[in-house]
């Protein structure tokens, strides 16, 4: 599978798709382009060092036509089946998302929570803090032409309650969220692309009932109607995900080694390591 890949800054989750390839651990996915917008994104060292063509697609100050056009061409002259972002900050139109056989996309919250317009960064975190919900994680969702609205792939639940208690600030209590869930994003975007390589994702439509709320005379009255909505499900199965997790763990004492130069008890006591 050929794999392009759309990021604007650091580029984190596509560093760890690469390092999920290089030991071995994802399998039939190859990246074979990433197209970054801004031109002193970090990211692009990455590519360097990984050896992954890069290419600059200007976006301040061209129209998203123009640019789309630009980035389209760049993917299917490389053969690209399948499109990955990887902290791309711009919304993708119908046309451009129609052209590829699947586009996604990573969310640092568990959506439909804390995503939509201006979640994004740090903002999703401090939505989560500011709920003080005791579960968060990554989604893997189809990219759509909504924000964060397409079908749901993959989620990865973080337990975070044990945050709100630690004797720190609040900006380093949420920092501790972000860059834990941040940890289990690197992990759920490969095994996702793993599954989609071994054409276990399945896309299909389905009516379900939504409550409807009526105000008739003062009094609220729920109504049942019928919506037709998109489904994404990984036909996956135990054998598959015990394989997965065994190989996986050579990616995560990388990982854990990678991390060790920070607050590590903090970001992920060792009862949540896996």
């Amino acid at each position: 599978m050929k794999l392009g890949v759309l990021a604007s800054w650091r580029g984190t989750n596509f560093k760890a798709i690469l390092d999920h390839i290089q030991l071995g651990v994802l399998r039939g996915v190859e990246p074979v382009v990433l197209i970054y917008s801004d031109e002193n994104a970090p990211v692009r060292e990455i590519a360097r060092k990984y050896g992954v063509e890069a290419h600059f697609v200007r976006h301040k100050g061209v129209s998203r036509p123009e640019r789309e056009a630009a980035m389209a061409e760049l993917l299917r002259r490389h053969g690209v089946d399948v499109v990955a972002l990887a902290g791309y900050d711009y919304i993708l139109s119908y046309g451009f998302i129609s052209q590829f056989k699947l586009v996604l996309n990573i969310h640092p919250s568990l959506l439909p929570f804390a995503g939509g317009k201006g979640m994004y960064g740090m903002r999703v975190h401090m939505e989560v803090y500011r709920a003080g919900v005791r579960v968060t994680g990554p989604t893997v969702h189809v990219v759509d032409e909504s924000v964060d609205g397409g079908p749901v792939v993959d989620q990865w639940p973080v337990y975070i309650g044990d945050v709100y208690s630690l004797p720190l600030s609040r900006d380093e209590k949420i920092q501790i969220i972000a860059d834990r869930v941040l940890i289990f994003e690197h992990r759920l975007y490969s095994r996702v692309l793993q599954a989609v390589a071994d054409g276990l994702l399945e896309l299909y439509e389905e009516s379900v009932k939504v409550p409807v709320v009526v105000e008739e005379s003062g009094r609220l009255r729920v109504e049942e109607a019928e919506q037709r909505v998109k489904r994404a499900v990984l036909r996956v199965w135990d054998g598959w995900l015990k394989e997965w997790h065994e190989r996986q763990r050579v990616y995560v004492e990388h990982q854990l080694k990678e991390w060790g130069g920070k607050a590590l008890d903090l970001i992920l006591p060792p009862w949540l390591r896996g």
